[in-house]
């Protein structure tokens, strides 16, 4: 059986489409699908009558592939964060890759707050969770002190979850600045993320951890006077 040189370039083809089935990266997959429709061109364009159809339908795959390709190659970009941004990240967010944590901050906005600004208002129901990180967040109830939220602790998450309205107010005791995420914009991206939302529960599992140790402690010192 005698081969053409064109014919070899099918066999070629072939070869780079049974390499791409047994790659684990979508991206290598994606570049040898790419390699197999350009060996393959030349085969469907050599005929006696051009085999238009294949060479269409080859170069919209081709297309496809390749804008799949740079999407892949922006995903991967190495992920660059502010000064505050970094700062939130490093309080709490370690769990998420950059490139979610930056997705997660897209859907919320910075604030700035000044000595008196509420987080919380009493009898109020929670539209939003708020996380600072700097200043210091006051608790009181009827101008009663309760206690106060550090920096990098979750404010607003219980109320949330329950709906209730706010038996307390909260508001920042210094000038601070913080995150915050409008509720129903928070969970419309998480209804579309369920592997991040399972990552931010986690996360919300380990700061209640923290806020009942360190209510544990507080009441410890109060009873030990």
């Amino acid at each position: 059986m005698n081969l053409q040189p064109v014919e070899y370039l099918v066999h070629f083809s072939n070869l780079l489409l049974l390499v791409s089935y047994s790659v684990r990266d979508i991206l290598w997959l994606r570049w040898f699908a790419v390699g197999a429709a350009v060996a393959n061109l030349p085969y469907y364009l050599a005929q006696p009558t051009v085999l238009w159809p294949p060479v269409i339908w080859g170069g919209v795959f081709m297309l496809i592939n390749l804008y799949q390709i740079a999407r892949i190659y922006l995903e991967r970009r190495p992920v660059v964060l502010s000064r505050d941004e970094q700062q939130l990240y490093d309080m709490g967010f370690k769990a998420l890759r950059p490139r979610e944590f930056v997705s997660l901050l897209l859907t919320g906005q910075w604030r700035d707050a000044a000595p008196g600004d509420r987080i919380i208002t009493h009898d109020q129901p929670i539209d939003r969770l708020s996380i600072p990180i700097s200043g210091r967040v006051e608790v009181s109830r009827q101008g009663e002190a309760l206690g106060s939220f550090a920096p990098g602790q979750m404010i607003g998450l219980a109320l949330a979850v329950t709906g209730e309205a706010a038996s307390f107010d909260a508001a920042f005791s210094a000038p601070g600045r913080y995150m915050s995420w409008p509720l129903p914009a928070l969970r419309k991206f998480l209804d579309k993320r369920p592997e991040l939302r399972v990552a931010l529960q986690r996360l919300a599992g380990q700061d209640l951890a923290m806020k009942v140790g360190r209510l544990t402690r507080e009441t410890g010192a109060l009873l030990s006077r």
